[in-house]
């Protein structure tokens, strides 16, 4: 046996007194808080809140690459959990839960993960991470998979498509796979979750925990080098990041003008940490709020010489983003630097009398409040009372290219 199995069945026969108490609809009754749950570095290990496959001394299995990584998983951008399995190997991360919940609870809840599959170092053919919900059915321990290969994700792709973030989703229909023999389904057969809740719906019945996994009995031979992240059920997303923050300065100057009008230099400054996360397929999207109710068909804006789409926003803000990534990645103690020229119409001003200077930055996280005025250099004439605001936010590859990282920073300049 093991170490996650014996794990599992220490959890399990800890919790068959609670199991035998309360029927299958008063479990179904708790209402799960709708959360999210970081788990860092800090939470893997021996005694924590997420066990790997290395973690158990006794185990016959051969453990492959279990960590948080720094691939910037879509949503949050902050990182993800990497599995890699050669032939022979098996990759995993489970979490426990302190009392078993119903199947039929999980359903009701949700139940969905994010997963990546590295397709330049890896082999296996048409696999991917799964997760897995192991149980007890009827008092007897199995494991549920879900089966990626089987399913449609959510921008309707079919199976594993590698070098792309995936979105999984099960609901009663999504096919598993139980590794054991359970009331009306041989030990290695597939069928839709409902009907595992159906079979596995009594009072000694109930999940115990759920695992990230890779490899394993019955994959295919070769190489998996995948990542997971968001791992959802009962209302709660567990959240793979690394612990470095990724940050954003912008500065903002007077440039000479030009026939065309006023034009303004800027440059936007995207710098992760070497303990930060990597982000695939960079951009930059610049939002302009002006107290001048500029028209977009006045405003150019340009990265590089290459001019940009201007837009308006809803809320009146003008809008312009890089077209095509402007580097393949940007990696962990690196920096992106985006030049960027904003040319306003003639007669809207150009630099005031006097002003000052400083840093304009931003840092993302919980907590990162309040845009730091940045001035242009010193001249003379313009409209008093006008500024222009600009923000620049980091755009990467996620469940499509150049996706809002959340990742920005600005800066404020009168004319």
């Amino acid at each position: 046996m093991n170490r996650l199995t014996a794990c599992l069945s220490a959890v399990a026969l800890a919790a068959t007194a609670s199991l035998l108490g309360p029927a299958p609809a008063a479990q179904a009754a708790r209402a799960p808080q709708v959360t999210t749950q970081r788990v860092t570095a800090n939470d893997l290990g021996p005694g924590r809140a997420w066990l790997r496959l290395r973690d158990d001394p006794t185990t016959t299995r051969h453990p492959g690459v279990e960590e948080i990584a720094a691939l910037a998983a879509p949503d949050r951008f902050d990182g993800s959990l990497h599995l890699k399995a050669g032939p022979g190997q098996q990759s995993q991360a489970a979490h426990y839960f302190t009392t078993p919940v119903a199947l039929r609870t999980l359903l009701a809840s949700g139940i969905s993960y994010d997963s990546y599959v590295d397709g330049a170092h890896t082999t296996a053919v048409r696999t991917g991470a799964g997760l897995q919900l192991p149980m007890l059915c009827h008092g007897a321990f199995t494991t549920l998979s879900f089966q990626p290969q089987l399913a449609t994700d959510g921008r309707g792709r079919g199976g594993v498509v590698p070098d792309v973030w995936q979105h999984w989703e099960s609901g009663p229909d999504g096919i598993w796979r139980t590794s054991r023999a359970i009331p009306g389904h041989e030990a290695g057969q597939d069928a839709p979750l409902g009907e595992f809740a159906d079979a596995c719906g009594s009072d000694t019945s109930g999940v115990v925990g759920l695992i990230g996994n890779a490899g394993g009995p019955g994959e295919s031979a070769g190489t998996l080098d995948t990542y997971v992240d968001n791992l959802t059920l009962e209302g709660i997303t567990y959240d793979f990041a690394v612990d470095g923050t990724t940050s954003a300065d912008v500065t903002l100057h007077h440039a000479p003008n030009t026939p065309a009008g006023h034009r303004i230099s800027g440059l936007a400054t995207f710098r992760t940490p070497a303990v930060g996360p990597r982000f695939r397929g960079v951009g930059a999207r610049f939002v302009l709020d002006d107290s001048a109710g500029l028209d977009p068909g006045d405003v150019r804006v340009s990265v590089d010489g290459t001019a940009l789409s201007v837009t308006r926003l809803p809320g009146g803000s003008l809008v312009a983003a890089t077209p095509a990534a402007l580097g393949h990645e940007l990696r962990p103690g690196a920096a992106l630097a985006v030049p960027f020229t904003i040319t306003l119409p003639r007669g809207v001003g150009g630099p005031p009398a006097t002003s000052t200077a400083g840093p304009a930055t931003l840092r993302r996280g919980a907590g990162a409040s309040g845009d730091v005025r940045h001035h242009g250099d010193g001249g003379s004439g313009g409209a008093e009372g006008r500024s222009l605001s600009v923000s620049a936010e980091l755009l990467a590859d996620g469940f499509g290219p150049l996706r809002n990282t959340g990742v920005h920073g600005s800066a404020t300049i009168d004319f």
